[in-house]
């Protein structure tokens, strides 16, 4: 747990002393008023709800999600360091642990920034808490799950641009292909079933709905846990090159 803490805590220092660090929050922050102002949450008369700049989160976690850990490991193999890593006293699965906790905290860093909004909507209005928390609910586990997404791109290459395109466009296929084709689908029920059991927009939407269904939870849980294997066996077969 020590080796976890000490790679989360460099990663983590790493991220937040460096001026892309703060860009990229204020980025995400600045995106997410700009869905605010354009979905009139905050409005007189407007339910007070950010329930329609929730709806836009799966897309732009397929952005900013791999711009969080597309470094992480591309780093370490451009510069070497990871063979420095892989010589002391450190598993792979405590170095990929440690660097994805970093990019998880770091993530609720970026989203804790949005509860301004939230505190708005309680000066001026009586929103729903119950459905608001199901919806951070939702927006931790998916980020979860397209921070392992992204890690796992990073793994691949040690070019970092390279693992943020390997991780942003097939995420955003996925995303609207998967939601398009439940749409469009009606003579295979079969394929549609499966569709919708990883159809994030339909996850995110019951989360949104102040609905903690077990089948999301299970399935951002489970995601999440097949990425970070597959980073882990990927860095592992590095020792044996």
């Amino acid at each position: 747990m020590r080796n976890i803490r000490a790679i989360a805590n460099r990663e983590l220092l790493s991220l937040f002393c460096s001026p892309m660090g703060y860009i990229v929050i204020a980025f995400f922050l600045a995106l997410t008023g700009v869905f605010v102002i354009a979905t009139r949450s905050l409005e007189p008369g407007q339910p007070a709800t950010l329930r329609s700049v929730f709806g836009f989160m799966p897309i732009m976690l397929t952005i900013f999600a791999p711009a969080i850990t597309m470094r992480m490991l591309s780093d370490e193999y451009r510069t070497g360091t990871i063979e420095t890593l892989m010589t002391v006293p450190v598993s792979d699965l405590q170095v990929v642990l440690g660097k994805y906790f970093a990019a998880f905290l770091y993530y609720c860093v970026m989203v804790a920034g949005t509860l301004i909004y939230v505190l708005l909507m309680l000066i001026f209005g009586s929103p729903d808490l119950g459905s608001m928390f199901t919806s951070y609910i939702g927006l931790l586990l998916a980020g979860a799950m397209f921070l392992s997404v992204g890690l796992f791109a990073s793994s691949l290459t040690p070019n970092q641009i390279v693992a943020w395109v390997t991780a942003t466009i097939p995420m955003i296929l996925f995303v609207f292909a998967t939601n398009w084709v439940v749409s469009e689908v009606d003579s295979a029920p079969a394929i549609r079933e499966v569709l919708q059991r990883v159809n994030i927009w339909k996850h995110m939407e019951l989360f949104n709905r102040g609905l903690l269904m077990t089948e999301s939870v299970a399935f951002f849980l489970a995601t999440t846990m097949l990425f970070v294997f597959l980073t882990i066996k990927t860095v592992e077969s590095r020792r044996w090159r």
